[in-house]
């Protein structure tokens, strides 16, 4: 696992630094998306990953699924990394590629999970506290976990922001236990 993300983050760097230099990051970001997508389909996987079939015809088929609304730069690279035996890292890379243009730009990646369904007023509050902790622009995806009993938890990178009901009771019954 650690080589194919390692490989994958050498790969995205590269597309990155390509996509950057001929100012094309939006470009890049969109078809490497289609690229993800197109390879999540069972039927493709399985051809990209099949060691018995031959690069030629995954060349092929895939270019023959892409069509024409992918350049041959996003292209090219996802071959390249089929061609070399690493088609499970092309979801890695994309998700590496879609990191570092969000770094580029200044945005950081809230997972926002919460008891019940936030209401609009408190997502704003939430978003706004978060960028001012940050200092960049947040953007956002939530999930419902009943299981945090009320409140919310927030992971932004390797950051943790828990003012959840279940945290809460977790670290008043460890000082109860301790006292």
């Amino acid at each position: 696992m650690a080589r194919r993300t390692t490989a994958a983050r050498r790969y995205a760097e590269a597309a990155f630094q390509m996509g950057k230099e001929e100012r094309g990051l939006d470009r890049w970001d969109r078809e490497l998306g289609l690229l993800r997508d197109l390879l999540r389909d069972p039927q493709l996987r399985a051809v990209a990953d099949h060691p018995a079939i031959a690069y030629a015809a995954k060349e092929r088929i895939l270019r023959a699924t892409a069509g024409t609304e992918i350049a041959k730069e996003p292209l090219e690279l996802v071959l390249l990394m089929i061609r070399r035996g690493r088609p499970r890292a092309v979801e890695a890379m994309v998700d590496r590629f879609e990191e570092l243009l969000r770094r580029e730009r200044g945005i950081s990646l809230a997972a926002i999970r919460s008891a019940l369904p936030l209401q609009d007023d408190e997502r704003e509050s939430i978003v706004g506290r978060l960028g001012e902790l940050t200092g960049t622009k947040i953007q956002t995806s939530e999930q419902v976990d009943e299981s945090l009993i009320g409140g919310v938890a927030v992971r932004i990178g390797d950051t943790l922001y828990d003012a959840s009901v279940r945290s809460r009771l977790e670290r008043l019954r460890a000082r109860l236990t301790v006292a």
